[in-house]
């Protein structure tokens, strides 16, 4: 998998030989294509590539929501890394108004911190347990790896201060579990692969933008593991993004 999210982000920051033609996108009606540092631009009466730095780097803290019996997710140990609009597309509706649809990548990790772990058995089903009597709990947490397509529309209210809301479609194709504890003063760790993550869910997002830094708030009413496999709990995250 690193290998891989690797290999993509070389191939796509090699497109740099590329200069502008021209530089005016008020007129609306047309369209962009966009990779971290290329725009590609076409509307009614422009035609241009230009060079820009295109995507979002976002990090906010994840609260559970719905959450079955002995899940306590921990907002102050769970968190959400994203780099958001890796690879994008705008469709302009006016001067300060237009629709973008995006894919970026984002990883999550959902902790619980008390006196209850997530534990796996031989079917693959996760529940929640006490830690092994005598132990001193750390944490134990579910962590998901996303591909994330956002489509929202945007206002500008100015040309640095923007507002923006719309649904989220998330394909999740890996997911973990980790608990660390400690033992007779020992540090002690279990870990396991296929969770039986949702794959797919939807979730929906707002955030408001000042100078190229914001803040944003997220819901996903889906279930973060499939319900036959693991307990009940969806989540909400609010956080900082930064606009590049």
């Amino acid at each position: 998998m690193k290998k891989y999210l690797l290999a993509i982000t070389m191939a796509v920051f090699t497109v740099t030989n590329v200069s502008a033609i021209n530089d005016d996108n008020e007129n609306p009606g047309g369209w962009d294509f966009e990779l971290p540092g290329l725009t590609v631009t076409k509307n009614k009466t422009v035609r241009e590539v230009k060079i820009t730095l295109n995507s979002s780097l976002s990090f906010g803290f994840i609260g559970g929501v719905s959450q079955a019996k002995d899940v306590s997710i921990d907002m102050g140990q769970s968190y959400e890394i994203e780099w958001g609009d890796f690879i994008s597309g705008k469709a302009r509706l006016g001067k300060k108004d237009f629709m973008r649809i995006g894919l970026g990548f984002d990883w999550r990790n959902y902790r619980v911190t008390d006196f209850k772990m997530f534990a796996k058995d031989n079917r693959g089903v996760i529940s929640m347990q006490d830690y092994p009597e005598g132990t001193e709990p750390k944490f134990s947490r579910i962590h998901t790896f996303s591909l994330s397509v956002p489509l929202k529309y945007y206002h500008y209210f100015n040309k640095n201060i923007f507002f923006a809301a719309g649904p989220e479609l998330y394909f999740t194709p890996y997911g973990s579990l980790k608990t660390r504890y400690y033992e007779d003063g020992e540090k002690r760790k279990i870990t396991s692969g296929n969770v039986h993550q949702n794959r797919f869910s939807v979730g929906i997002g707002a955030e408001i933008s000042i100078h190229h830094i914001g803040i944003y708030y997220k819901y996903n009413p889906f279930n973060v593991l499939r319900g036959s496999y693991g307990p009940n709990f969806s989540s909400m995250t609010t956080g900082i993004k930064v606009t590049l």
